[in-house]
């Protein structure tokens, strides 16, 4: 009974995975949705990382307009020239651009991965003659590109589910036929290892990590997120490409992306060891996961960084709908100024500056007032009291026959004769 009841399970399971796998391989292209969904998601990111970073804000755009058509046009030819030197692929100038059948299935990420490299260094060299504010070295690019691109990676991987490639070895064990272990593919007719799934999961574990590298508080030199990409994704490509049945050859029987992969582990130790020997030559601390609060010019590579003097371009800059709604002349902010008038700065300095004279004279002019009251007092007490002393006063004139008569004036004019 518990046999018969696991078998019925696994069947059902079975044909709701197939009933998914032949909706997913109908006539919607969900291999180009997906890939076009992750790049949207990641360009987005990026975006929010270089703004918080204070990265001008058309850094992100500058390297997708160059990169991604650089990123597409090296996957494909990238899986082109390999398919011919170790498959004997044969291929027409249409296949070649995806015209017909097929469309463009058939991109390989390490080709698209050299493409954007090369679009970085085309922004680098357009970027070079500009003021600081409005460009990034190199190894910024590379550390806020690498730091999205993994993610996408996760995502486009199960545009291989839908176009059922990029699976692994085949799965004859009826107790291991089941996802995600294993993956039935319709044109094969039997299961095979989720090798695109296994990826996709790991590619989402390295993108966690290096989301914490480059966000979090302990930060490290530039170009170190980039170096941490190139030894997680080669680990991972090495263990799942020596699962995978599709691969791609060199001549000799050499799997190419494991090839390119090991270089990848090579390529990411070697900057991590160069970048501790050479501070140590010039006497200076290893610049890898120290605290922000912390950082100095004692550790080498710092003053290069950006952490050092960020081109930052007005963090609190308004948004767009503030932008929209933001008020004109016409139209005065009343938090700005008060609802009855609204003067500008140079009339209120003035008058802060004038209010000290004006109290001035004010206090003087009421000095004056006061003395000149005192003064008007002191006269008219004056003249109350001498008014009484005049009635009581007796004054003694002599006795004469004929008053003297008061001097004439000399200037005074003669009487006329009558």
């Amino acid at each position: 009974m518990r046999l018969w009841l696991t078998n019925t399970l696994r069947a059902v399971y079975n044909k709701i995975m197939m009933t998914s796998a032949n909706f997913l391989i109908g006539a919607f292209n969900w291999y180009g949705f997906l890939i076009g969904s992750a790049m949207v998601v990641c360009i987005v990111i990026a975006y929010i990382m270089a703004t918080k970073r204070g990265y001008y804000k058309d850094l992100v755009f500058d390297i997708c307009i160059i990169g991604i058509p650089l990123a597409i046009v090296g996957a494909r030819l990238y899986y082109v020239i390999f398919d011919i030197i170790g498959n004997n692929g044969h291929w027409t100038f249409k296949q070649i651009l995806g015209i017909g059948s097929g469309g463009l299935s058939g991109l390989a990420i390490y080709g698209g991965l050299i493409g954007a490299v090369l679009g970085g260094v085309i922004v680098h060299f357009w970027k070079r003659k500009k003021p600081p504010q409005q460009k990034a070295t190199f190894l910024q690019m590379c550390d806020l590109a690498f730091t999205v691109i993994i993610l996408g990676q996760a995502i486009g991987r199960w545009g291989n589910f839908a176009n059922q490639e990029a699976y692994g070895r085949p799965v004859t064990d009826p107790s291991m036929q089941w996802f995600p272990y294993a993956v039935y593919i319709k044109d094969e007719g039997a299961y095979f290892q989720a090798t695109f799934f296994y990826e996709s999961i790991l590619n989402l574990i390295g993108f966690a990590l290096l989301m914490w590298i480059y966000n979090g508080k302990r930060k490290s030199f530039d170009g170190f997120s980039l170096s941490v990409y190139c030894i997680w994704y080669g680990i991972v490509r090495v263990f799942i490409e020596g699962l995978r049945s599709d691969s791609l050859y060199m001549s000799g029987g050499v799997r190419v992306s494991q090839l390119l992969s090991g270089i990848l582990i090579v390529v990411g130790v070697a900057m991590i060891l160069a970048h501790m020997y050479r501070a140590r030559s010039r006497g200076l601390k290893p610049f890898i996961f120290v605290d922000k609060e912390k950082l100095d010019g004692t550790y080498f590579g710092y003053e290069q960084s950006i952490l050092s003097h960020p081109n930052v371009y007005e963090k609190k800059e308004k948004g767009f709908f503030a932008k929209m709604f933001a008020p004109t002349e016409d139209t005065p902010d009343p938090e700005d100024a008060p609802a009855d008038t609204a003067e500008p700065n140079g009339a209120d300095d003035k008058e802060s500056e004038q209010a000290p004279r004006a109290e001035e004279l004010l206090r003087s002019e009421g000095q004056a007032d006061e003395e000149a009251n005192e003064r008007v007092e002191q006269a008219d007490g004056s003249a109350d009291t001498a008014e009484p002393m005049l009635d009581d006063l007796t004054v003694t004139v002599p006795a004469q026959d004929d008053p003297p008569l008061p001097e004439k004036p000399t200037n005074a004019k003669k009487p006329r004769g009558n």
